[in-house]
């Protein structure tokens, strides 16, 4: 939730940026690039812990889907080990998928 809240901080700083320019008589596309660069240094400025509790909540989400990828991936190559047939096909073709001479 963590990362849902600092993505909806930003998206607030940014559209309060727009408002205000857009009440300042800024209607155009420079006003949205001008609002989202604005909007990017104020929530820099203003957000760094929130920043850092939103990385730190995406880093443990990623860690954790590397660790089920690689216990997957062990898994698999304990099925693989158990059973041979890959490993053999593999080694008995050369290195251009021909048999060896």
């Amino acid at each position: 939730m963590k990362v849902f809240a600092y993505w909806a901080a930003r998206t607030g700083i940014f559209l309060a940026v727009l408002a205000v320019l857009w009440l300042i008589g800024w209607f155009d596309v420079i006003a949205v690039i001008a609002a989202f660069i604005l909007a990017w240094l104020i929530s820099y400025l203003v957000l760094p812990g929130m920043r850092r509790a939103a990385q730190e909540q995406m880093a443990s989400i990623i860690d954790r889907s590397q660790r089920s990828i690689r216990e997957a991936d062990d898994e698999e190559d304990a099925e693989i080990g158990r059973t041979g047939g890959a490993d053999d096909v593999g080694r008995s073709e050369g290195a251009d998928g021909e048999e060896p001479r």
